[in-house]
Formats: structure tokens, sequence, C-alpha cells
């Protein structure tokens, strides 16, 4: 693969990867605050946050070949944030064994 085409197929797997980031805040958002009030800038930051939190333990424990069986929506869309990952990972080190 070369180096341009490498370049961009990480651009759009990262575009992928934020949508699918901003998909898991949005579902954090319906769980945490439905209808009940809009949400502050604060409320905003707590979620992201909490949605960071929510990827990093899901990768380790698919790392540790410990994920859970698939049952909420939520946990689909951690699953596919980290195949995501792994996709992007996968291209970084064809580049890096390519060196």
């Amino acid at each position: 693969m070369s180096d341009s085409s490498r370049k961009h197929k990480l651009e759009k797997l990262y575009q992928v990867r934020d949508a699918k980031f901003d998909e898991i805040v949005s579902s954090l958002y319906r769980e945490l605050y439905s209808d009940l009030r809009p949400a502050t800038a604060a409320d905003r930051q707590y979620i992201i946050e909490e949605a960071e939190e929510l990827t990093n333990n899901w990768a380790v424990a698919e790392a540790d070949k410990r994920r859970p069986e698939l049952s909420t929506a939520l946990q689909l869309l951690l699953s596919e944030h980290q195949e995501i990952c792994q996709r992007i990972i996968r291209v970084l080190d064809t580049r890096q064994s390519g060196d």
C-alpha cells in the first residue's frame, strides 16, 4: 500500500471512528438525560468524559479477552468503535512493518 493510499485510508478510518464516538455520546445522552432537561455545557463535557472512559474500558476488556456479550445498543456501539480502532492499528502496523 502506498503512503498516500495508506494516509487516505487512515483519514477515512479516523472520520468513521470519530462519528462512531459521537454516536456513543448521543446514546449516553439519551440514557442519562432523556427528556428531563437540555444538557448544559458541563453535562456535555461529563458525557464526553464518560464516553472516553467507556471506550477505553471496552478496549482493555477486549485485549484481556473479557468482552461482554452484546446486549444493549451502547454495547454494540462500543464494539463497533473498538473494531474501527483495531482497523486503524492494523493500517498503522502495516506501515511500520513496511518501513
